[in-house]
């Protein structure tokens, strides 16, 4: 790990979860948001090549990005990129075609298949948390968003 980092596997978005747990009855933690459906992709050719099975229902999701390694837990460190909510499969097709990720952007994605209502809920809630690079409306968050993931979801996905 970087600079001697003090390690934070398994503390991902505790703020998030606190604030879940008191505002909304519906069952969504950071682990299911962070880690049951991942994908990646460099471009759009990834997408249609890996045939990822990215819902067409509406959402949430979130882009990350791996940007360290942590020896103790054998965990990929991943820093948010974007959170938004829609289409999921037609917003990150939207992304690989329009954002310009290149091969040296490896863009890992992870989703939610919910109800608007929720998806809305979701992404506010995460907005006013965390500091998104790629969001530019309503991205009052000041905190960094990490997402920690082993060996086989970085690889393969858990789609």
């Amino acid at each position: 790990m970087k600079n001697e980092q003090v390690c934070l596997c398994g503390e991902e978005a505790k703020e998030f979860k606190e604030i879940l747990k008191k505002e909304v009855k519906f069952n969504i933690t950071p682990i299911k948001l962070f880690h049951e459906n991942i994908g990646w992709f460099c471009e759009l050719d990834d997408l249609k090549i890996n045939k990822w099975p990215i819902s067409k229902n509406d959402g949430v999701y979130l882009l990350w990005e791996k940007i360290d390694y942590c020896p103790q837990h054998k965990l990929f460190i991943s820093e948010a990129l974007y959170v938004g909510k829609g289409n999921i499969k037609k917003r990150i097709y939207d992304h690989a075609k329009n954002k310009g990720f290149t091969e040296e952007n490896l863009v890992y994605f992870s989703f939610l298949d919910i109800p608007n209502r929720s998806a809305k809920y979701i992404e506010q809630l995460l907005l006013d948390l965390y500091k998104f690079p790629l969001n530019k409306a309503e991205n009052n968050g000041q905190a960094v968003l990490y997402s920690y993931l082993t060996q086989t979801e970085v690889d393969f996905g858990t789609l």
